[in-house]
């Protein structure tokens, strides 16, 4: 530009002005559009991204569970077959143990069917009903042990709780009737026993005593017996039981069971170093394409608004420095400018100086006219 005043010019110089003007406005509507084309772009690569990501990250979860739960498969077969293979080695032992028990304790066994047999002989022979061969019997009329006197002690309890039992349940509330029943208690019981003791216990008090001698053989040799199974049952050489083709069996298993877990954490490692990553790619394949040229096309605009922005500047700067501060900020407007040169045009004056002091009387005019 000329650095003389354009003030004097004429139509010619507001039509340079006004091509700048409206030049100036088409860069901007383009930078516009390219910011938004912008951040579309950027949008849908975000999208792809997402949506790229999402289906990696459920398509690798998908492939682990899926080579997990098969190696987990194969790891609850053999363990519930280990489970099993132990349980009937087990029962076998118990079978086993049990006949050992037997055989080992045969004669003892033997002993006590003896004494048995000799007990009921005596029975016999003094003539004593054999309903008064029981354990309760011997424990109430010839106590020997201390579960004797326990089993006493019970009965007592028993005959002292029975009537009240019997009174609450019924819902009884007179106490006469309690006392009744505990007098019918008395008698029935104080009379059997003492009849029984009469009749029975000092009658042939030297067989049951004798019998009493034998039932205590019994007894100690019970004892013998149940420390005898125990000793078995403790003994930890499971050699005579013949348990080897379980052991070697449940061995087996627990090495393939071994095995299993090693190639499940071979093939986790494996997947995590090599499958995943070829997934990732496949998955990635369908994918890049698009976001690739979205990327492209997000630069490309970002390249057309900066050059654009950068043309709007030096517009910007030069319209500032010829023009504004001859016509004013308010006048650089097309509009004006357009009014302008009709004015111009039309005869109204000869420059641009005339031009904005007619522009400046119609925009008066027009104001007193409203």
């Amino acid at each position: 530009m000329s650095d003389s005043n354009i003030l004097n010019g004429g139509a010619e110089v507001l039509r340079e002005i006004r091509g700048s003007l409206l030049h100036l406005d088409t860069l901007k509507k383009t930078s516009t559009e390219q910011e938004t084309l912008r951040q579309t772009y950027d949008k849908e690569m975000a999208a792809k991204q997402k949506a790229m990501d999402k289906e990696i990250e459920t398509t690798v979860s998908k492939r682990v569970d899926e080579l997990e739960q098969s190696f987990d498969s194969q790891i609850d077969k053999t363990r519930n077959r280990i489970k099993a293979e132990k349980s009937r080695r087990d029962k076998t032992k118990d079978e086993k143990v049990t006949q050992r028990i037997g055989a080992e304790t045969a004669d003892q066994h033997e002993t006590i069917r003896s004494i048995k047999q000799e007990i009921k002989g005596t029975f016999t022979k003094d003539h004593i009903w054999r309903i008064f061969n029981t354990r309760y019997f011997f424990a109430l009329f010839l106590p020997s042990s201390i579960s004797d006197y326990l089993i006493i002690l019970l009965t007592v309890i028993i005959l002292a709780g029975l009537p009240l039992g019997i009174y609450w349940a019924l819902g009884l509330e007179n106490i006469w009737i309690l006392l009744a029943m505990y007098a019918c208690e008395l008698v029935l019981f104080g009379a059997s026993f003492f009849f029984i003791f009469k009749k029975v216990r000092n009658k042939h008090l030297t067989a049951l005593r004798e019998a009493t001698s034998l039932r205590e053989q019994i007894r100690d040799t019970k004892k013998s017996i149940k420390a005898k199974a125990n000793s078995i049952r403790k003994d930890r050489d499971e050699s005579v039981y013949g348990l080897e083709s379980f052991d070697q069996s449940i061995g087996e298993l627990e090495t393939t069971l071994e095995g299993i877990v090693e190639q499940k954490k071979q093939a986790l490692t494996s997947f995590e170093n090599t499958t995943k990553q070829d997934i990732v790619n496949e998955i990635r394949v369908k994918y890049v394409d698009d976001i690739e040229l979205l990327k492209k096309q997000s630069e490309e605009s970002v390249r057309i608004q900066k050059e654009t922005d950068d043309e709007i500047s030096a517009i910007t700067m030069d319209v500032s420095q010829n023009y504004e501060a001859y016509l004013g900020k308010e006048n650089l407007k097309v509009s004006v400018i357009d009014s302008l040169i009709e004015i111009i045009d039309n005869g109204g004056a000869l420059n641009i100086s005339e031009a904005l002091e007619a522009y400046k009387k119609q925009l008066e005019a027009a104001k007193s006219a409203k």
